[in-house]
């Protein structure tokens, strides 16, 4: 009995424990100001984040949420003198995207999504695996 109670004891520290992990999901609301319309169609431009963003390891999980619909998302690196360009890759619900990244560097989010109300909007996406910092 008494082996009983120390692995139920022990079991209930393990779960204790396990529920202490730091939560290092996010979501970022990024303002998309309404599109201009030029001749032959409409220009997306790429709308940044308020907030910074910073890897915990060396990669970046994006979900992107309802408000955000189908959009282009890409990593704008905050330091002048960085020369990594990432491009910018298709985002819908459902399905998320990864970047590989440099840990110890902070990014922006930019995202290119088609507004076509003359009013600005605010979209969302969920970012995995970073600290965060508002500018």
């Amino acid at each position: 009995m008494k082996k009983f109670m120390v692995l139920v004891l022990a079991m209930s520290f393990i779960f204790t424990l396990t529920g202490c992990k730091k939560n290092n999901t996010y979501e970022v609301g990024i303002v998309v100001s309404p599109d201009e319309i030029e001749v032959g169609g409409y220009q997306e431009e790429l709308d940044y984040s308020a907030e910074e963003i910073f890897p915990i390891g060396n990669k970046i999980i994006f979900y992107g949420t309802q408000s955000l619909g189908d959009a282009s998302i890409v990593l704008i690196p905050t330091e002048e003198n960085e020369k990594t360009e990432y491009q910018p890759t298709y985002i819908t619900p459902g399905m998320p995207v990864e970047f590989e990244v440099e840990a110890g560097k902070w990014y922006k989010i930019g995202v290119a999504k088609y507004n076509d109300t003359d009013t600005d909007k605010i979209v969302y996406v969920e970012i995995e695996g970073v600290e965060i910092r508002i500018e």
